[in-house]
């Protein structure tokens, strides 16, 4: 049984989305852009409320308003579409969770961002001291151990006898 619920549920999602998308003749609807999440029906399969995401953010509230009003005028679309002996009374309900789900993928997005920083930047938040003269020095050393790397091996100089102090 439990199959059919949830069937019957993602049916009438379905069906009330493509009523959505055909529209309706309400100017609270106007700029709102409607997605329908999905539908818990009661166990009775008398209710349904269909959960509903709703863009701009500055819309939702008309345009909640707007389904709710408009719902037994969707019920009776939803009905046609489904050919359902009962089709359950419809309600809206505002369904934040992708929104909560963009905000979380957004600050990793961000702080993921912040730790991957281009070689010889600096990292957002840190501070490092200005550069010594032994930082130059070894700064030159280094490139100098890189150049030598890619010539050719050569012998050492031969050392240099110690010099012997004159009476």
């Amino acid at each position: 049984m439990k199959h059919r619920r949830r069937q019957l549920e993602s049916e009438i999602a379905r069906a009330v989305q493509e009523a959505l998308a055909r529209g309706l003749s309400d100017p609270r609807l106007d700029g709102a852009m409607i997605t329908v999440l999905g539908v818990d029906l009661s166990p009775e399969a008398d209710r349904a409320v269909a959960r509903v995401s709703v863009m701009p953010d500055k819309a939702q509230a008309r345009a909640l308003a707007a389904l709710n009003h408009a719902a037994a005028h969707l019920r009776r679309k939803v009905g046609d579409a489904l050919d359902l002996t009962t089709t359950p009374q419809l309600r809206f309900a505002l369904d934040t969770s992708l929104k909560r789900q963009a905000a979380v993928i957004d600050a990793l997005s961000r702080i993921a961002d912040e730790r991957r920083v281009p070689a010889g930047a600096q990292a957002p938040g840190t501070h490092f001291a200005e550069p010594s003269a032994h930082d130059a020095d070894s700064t030159h050393n280094a490139e100098a151990a890189s150049a030598d790397a890619h010539t050719p091996a050569t012998s050492p100089p031969p050392p240099v006898p110690p010099s012997s102090p004159s009476p």
